[in-house]
Order: C-alpha cells, then structure tokens, then sequence
C-alpha cells in the first residue's frame, strides 16, 4: 500500500495536517510540474537517501505556473530542502528566484530551486551537468569535442543547457535544426558562449551533409519528430537523445543499430540528478549510483 500518494496538490503539500506527512522524512524535497507523475526523479533520489542514509524524502507536486510556484517558495515550511522543476516551470524558476547562478542566467531558465535559509532562494540549472555527463559518456567512446562542430536539434528548453554543456566540451560551432527561424533564439546564447552559429530547416536537403561534419548530435525534440530526420542525424559520428519515454527512441536504436557511440536521456537524468541531490542535501551521492538505479528502467 502506498502512504505517500504518487502525485500531491500544492495544497496537499503545504498542509501540515495532511496524512502523507506522517510518512515523510523529517526533510523533503519535490519536483514540479505539469504533467508530473511520468517523472522518474523521485525513484532516483530517494535510492540515493536510502543509500546514504539520510533522513530525507522526494516526492512529486502538481505545481507548473508563476502564481503555483510563488505560492509554494513563499509558504513551504523549512522542512523544505529543494525543488526540482521541470516543465512548464523553468522560466518562472529562474525569474522568481532571489538569486541565481550565472549558468542559470546565462541559459535562462532553472530546473534546481535551493533554500538559502534567510528565507530567499537560489536558482540553478543543472541539465547543465547532465549534458555535460553524456558528453563525457560519448568521449570515452573515442569521440573528440575540441575544435568540433555540433548539431543541436531543435530550439526549446533543453536545447539552451545542451549549447552551454558543448561550450564546456570545447565545441568551436554549432548548427541548430529547427522548423523554423524560431532556431534563431538560440543565436545569442551561442555567440555568447564563444562558438560559431547557423541553422538548417529540418527538411532543408544539406541537413545530411550538415550532420556527417558533425562530431554529435544532440536531439531535443520528441521521439516521432526526430524519427522522420533519423536518416540525416545518423550521419554525425555520435547522438544524444534526451528524449527517454519511449526507450529506446527510433535515433537511439539507430545509433546501437550502427554502432555510433551514444548517450540517452536516462543518463542525462541522472547526471542532472546528482547536482541536484548534492545541493539539497549537502552530500554528493556515491558515483554511479544514480545511473545505476536509472538502469533498471532500460531494463523494463
């Protein structure tokens, strides 16, 4: 029997009365959005208390909009360690934190909210670290970043970490394929990074030609949209996909099928997820431990 519904309300959760409390640690973390009970971060962080031994619970709020997220910094009893957000909250995040990192800035939204204990909270953005990690990951593959191009598909939330986790990889370029001249929105945040910048429409005929100069591809967008462009994107010599429902992906599958190194997004919410875990609990969990845990949904 669970005592600790699988989703709870913005009420449920401020309530000190409510009845999941009597299950809950003496410290508690949550994620929020909407929708939430797809989410995996609490089966990662809640192996990683239990593993460590620490007094500490995660657990899942129905909670995507300013006004929800306003409502929970400002009445949240201290109990409250951290918030994960995911979407659609990431840019209230970051706008409705009393300080921030300077990656969080420089990106423009948050998926890490921290208590600082004077009753403000800090921002960050550790999608950052996730990327960061499956670039890594492709690396020990043979697959060398310095000088490279990269392609990144599509131009929503998480295409502005992956640009910033290429910068830190040392990529000189960077193509962003995109529907549109909504591509255009990422220009900036490349420059700023140091690297070069075009685009390509999704359909345009150079985009195989634009992938097989490409030491990665990163794929932001869902699992059918990248199917359709798959036979282009394989040309790169190595893919992360971020998308991991379903698993694998068509692109993922087609990488294993080629033997192009890879990455998935299960890593990469792993990766993220150990910043966070380390921030709201002031331990870093042990090494592999949260990819090991994500594995066994690989496995399912």
């Amino acid at each position: 029997m669970t005592v600790i519904p699988a989703v709870l309300s913005i009420d449920e959760f401020l309530d000190p009365s409510a009845a999941w409390h009597a299950h809950a640690a003496s410290n508690v973390c949550a994620v929020l959005g909407r929708p939430i009970e797809h989410s995996l971060s609490p089966l990662l962080h809640n192996s990683g208390y239990r593993e460590h031994g620490l007094d500490f619970t995660y657990v899942r709020v129905e909670a995507g909009e300013a006004v929800e997220i306003r409502e929970l910094l400002r009445h949240c009893p201290a109990s409250v360690r951290g918030f994960s957000v995911t979407m659609p909250g990431k840019s209230a995040a970051l706008e409705l934190a009393d300080s921030t990192t300077e990656r969080a800035e420089l990106i423009g939204s948050a998926n890490t909210l921290v208590p600082l204990g004077d009753g403000t909270w800090m921002a960050d953005n550790t999608d950052v670290d996730g990327v960061s990690s499956c670039l890594a990951h492709i690396a020990s593959q043979g697959v060398d970043f310095s000088g490279s191009r990269a392609v990144v598909v599509g131009n929503g939330g998480t295409a502005r970490p992956a640009v910033a986790a290429l910068a830190s990889a040392d990529v000189q370029h960077v193509t962003v394929v995109a529907r549109s001249e909504r591509a255009l929105n990422l220009q900036s945040l490349v420059e700023g990074c140091g690297m070069g910048f075009d685009w390509v429409r999704m359909d345009a005929p150079a985009l195989s030609s634009t992938c097989s100069d490409a030491s990665t591809v990163i794929s932001t967008i869902p699992a059918a949209g990248a199917e359709l462009i798959s036979s282009a994107l394989l040309q790169a010599r190595s893919v992360l996909d971020v998308i991991y429902d379903p698993y694998p992906t068509a692109l993922l599958a087609g990488a294993m099928d080629r033997g192009l190194p890879h990455a998935d997004g299960l890593r990469m919410l792993a990766g993220q997820a150990e910043r966070q875990f380390e921030l709201f609990t002031g331990t870093a969990p042990r090494e592999g431990l949260l990819l090991k845990t994500i594995e066994s949904v690989r496995q399912r």
